[in-house]
């Protein structure tokens, strides 16, 4: 995995760069401002992990495709641009990291997904942040943990766990558990932005105000 290091920081860097040439903020995407933050919070995603969890070079190309895509790819707006930002983590993976990983191993119909709340929830002696390789494992956590919640609020929530619901809390998930995390939730009242937010701070035992 050692060999991954060097082509991590150079396609990060990579990406940062054509990012902030080719797809510039307009007013109708006036929040794609990026700068070398971004590149420093692709590789705190990374380090994250443990070596239990990262066991080839497939799975640390995994692991900073995931984080790039976190970093740069959940504030892309339009499917235009996604498809953009796809095809040239796609060449990286390709000419960077001479990998054999294709469009279809990340960001295919089972998406690569990174979270720490199957070892969270199982209360394990070493709380592992790796791939979500099992989505019904992952969904029935989910579920418990939202049946947990139910019994000690006063406010039930119920909730559907259809793949973005399921996606989009471990993102959240994934902020919580970094220092100082934040992040920025856009939808239209009646989507669930709060109820997935109460959920994910649930599943860390933290407060929502």
């Amino acid at each position: 995995m050692q060999a991954c290091a060097g082509p991590i920081i150079e396609s990060t860097i990579e990406i940062y760069q054509e990012i902030s040439k080719q797809l510039r903020p307009t007013p109708a995407r006036f929040h794609y401002l990026f700068n070398l933050r971004d590149v420093a919070k692709v590789i705190q995603g990374i380090l994250m992990t443990r070596p239990q969890s990262i066991q080839n070079a497939d799975s640390m190309q995994k692991l900073w495709v995931h984080e790039a895509s976190r970093i740069f790819y959940d504030r892309l707006i339009n499917d235009t641009d996604k498809e953009w930002f796809t095809t040239i983590v796609c060449e990286l993976l390709s000419r960077s990291f001479r990998s054999g990983l294709e469009f279809d191993d990340v960001f295919g119909e089972k998406k690569v997904i990174f979270s720490d709340i199957i070892k969270v929830a199982a209360e394990a002696s070493v709380i592992l942040y790796e791939e979500m390789k099992d989505p019904n494992k992952l969904k029935k956590v989910l579920t418990e943990k939202l049946e947990d919640y139910n019994i000690s609020a006063s406010n039930r929530m119920s909730l559907v766990f259809f793949e973005d619901a399921i996606h989009h809390i471990c993102r959240i998930l994934r902020v919580l558990r970094q220092p100082r995390g934040n992040v920025m939730l856009i939808g239209v009242g009646g989507s669930g932005k709060q109820s997935l937010t109460r959920l994910s701070s649930f599943v860390y035992e933290q407060t929502v105000r």
